[in-house]
C-alpha cells in the first residue's frame, strides 16, 4: 500500500528511527527516571515499545489515556498530570441541576 491510498488520519513511524531514538533515551535515563507522556503519540504499541526499553511508568493527560494505558495492560505506575474535578463541587450551573 503506498501512503496516498491511507485513510488519514494514519500513523507512519520510521521504525529504525524509532528504535534509535528509544535506545537514546534509554541510555540518557534509564529504569524508571523516564516518565513517557502518552499524550505525545497517544498509542499503546509506542508505550509497549518504550517499556520494552525500560520505561514503565507513564503520564497521562486525561482520564481516558488512562483508561486506555490500563486496558492495554499498562498497570505498574500511570500518573495523571492534570486536574480532575467534581462537577457537584462546583455548585449550581443556570438552569442545571447536580447530583
Amino acid at each position: 500500500m503506498k501512503t496516498a491510498q491511507l485513510t488519514t488520519p494514519a500513523l507512519l513511524v520510521d521504525a529504525t528511527g524509532l528504535e534509535a531514538n528509544l535506545r537514546t533515551m534509554a541510555r540518557a535515563l534509564p529504569g524508571d527516571r523516564l516518565r513517557p507522556h502518552v499524550k505525545a503519540h497517544k498509542c499503546t504499541a509506542l508505550a509497549a515499545r518504550q517499556a520494552a526499553h525500560g520505561s514503565t511508568r507513564f503520564t497521562c493527560a486525561t482520564i481516558a489515556e488512562m483508561e486506555g494505558m490500563a486496558r492495554a495492560g499498562f498497570t505498574e505506575d500511570l500518573l495523571l498530570a492534570n486536574e480532575v474535578a467534581d462537577a457537584t463541587r462546583l455548585g449550581p450551573w443556570p438552569g442545571r441541576v447536580l447530583g
